[in-house]
């Protein structure tokens, strides 16, 4: 009966770090999904608004702007003043976030100044917020050109 209560220990020990293992990789594997399919949404976003400023020599905005805006990743190059993308004025949008499903802050946001995008609300991936796709940006001093 000893043998039989080892044996059922192990077993269960083993079972349980099976399941947590695979928790832990669906879990990160979901997360990582989450992440690539906001780096899409982005892509995607820069090429349309590339060819709506082209076509109208302004970007898709909507009038007001968006007053606090902070994150880790944030382009040097960026000035104060972000807008929400309005989406409605892009044609043929598949994107993923920023359609307002998950709250007031699921919205694609433009810095004035260098056009870069960002995903107000975040994807959470390993503990770490992002908001935009993971670029090193460096400062430009425009007055020296």
């Amino acid at each position: 009966m000893n043998k039989n209560r080892i044996t059922f220990t192990i077993c269960t020990l083993v079972v349980l770090t099976i399941f947590c293992a695979i928790a832990f990789y669906v879990t990160n594997g979901v997360q990582i999904i989450k992440l690539n399919n906001m780096y899409k949404d982005i892509r995607i976003l820069e090429n349309k608004i590339s060819l709506y400023y082209l076509d109208n020599g302004s970007i898709p905005i909507k009038d007001e702007s968006i007053i606090y805006f902070e994150n880790n990743s944030i382009n040097p190059n960026d000035n104060e003043i972000y807008y929400e993308i309005d989406i409605s004025k892009l044609e043929n949008l598949d994107i993923s976030y920023g359609k307002g499903v998950f709250g007031a802050k699921d919205k694609y946001i433009i810095n004035e100044e260098s056009h870069t995008i960002y995903y107000y609300l975040g994807i959470e991936y390993k503990d770490e917020m992002f908001f935009s796709r993971d670029i090193n940006y460096e400062y430009v001093d425009l007055e020296n050109y």
